[in-house]
């Protein structure tokens, strides 16, 4: 059982989705550092979904479906807005390259970083059903509530862990120096993308 959850959460983070084109967006284009930061924010971002699922929270969610519905629409604005920022981004930055852009300081902090993985999990309402979906499966009236706590510590560990191994992987010179190459036509294709989900997900509220 325990190995079954551990999985769906690797399965989870490996598939695509706005979590997983942030922390790429931001270990290709600002490095290692900003990266992990944004993964553990995801993984913290994580751990408050798990914590109020665990607490009975998500059953209220699901009575006062306005409530969540307003979350959902949060949500969609603001990957709507990180996609539109990335977009614009484009038609102002400089081309430079890689030697260079090593060097130059980052103009995101860590703190940045991991707010943007923060609140682009927070408020993706997807993480909520996903919770919902595996403690509803795995988890009964008798089930001890040590053991559901190791459930939902087992999914942030796992998506988390799987972010911050993508985030080394993404910001290695290799990729970075791919990335600098065609960096423009990237950073659209990346804000188009979370534009697409966040019309996904406004979409399904008004449906």
């Amino acid at each position: 059982m325990f190995f079954e959850i551990f999985l769906i959460g690797i399965l989870a983070g490996i598939s695509p989705g706005p979590d997983f084109f942030i922390v790429m967006k931001n270990s290709l284009e600002y490095g290692k550092k900003i990266g992990i930061a944004s993964a553990i924010g995801i993984g913290t971002a994580m751990l408050i979904h798990a914590s109020y699922t665990i607490f009975g929270l998500a059953l209220v969610l699901q009575k006062y479906i306005y409530l969540f519905k307003a979350i959902q629409i949060l949500g969609a604005c603001y990957l709507g807005y990180l996609g539109v920022q990335a977009i614009i981004g484009t038609f102002s930055s400089k081309k430079m390259d890689f030697e260079y852009s090593k060097n130059i300081h980052t103009t995101k902090t860590s703190l940045q970083g991991f707010k943007n993985g923060f609140l682009c999990n927070i408020l993706n309402p997807k993480a909520f059903l996903f919770f919902l979906s595996i403690f509803a499966q795995f988890i009964t009236p008798d089930t001890p509530s040590w053991v559901e706590w190791i459930y939902g510590l087992e999914v942030v560990v796992a998506v988390g862990g799987w972010f911050v191994i993508l985030s080394i992987m993404i910001s290695s010179n290799f990729f970075r120096q791919i990335y600098q190459s065609c960096r423009k036509w990237l950073d659209r294709f990346f804000g188009g993308l979370l534009l697409y989900f966040a019309y996904k997900i406004t979409k399904s509220v008004f449906d």
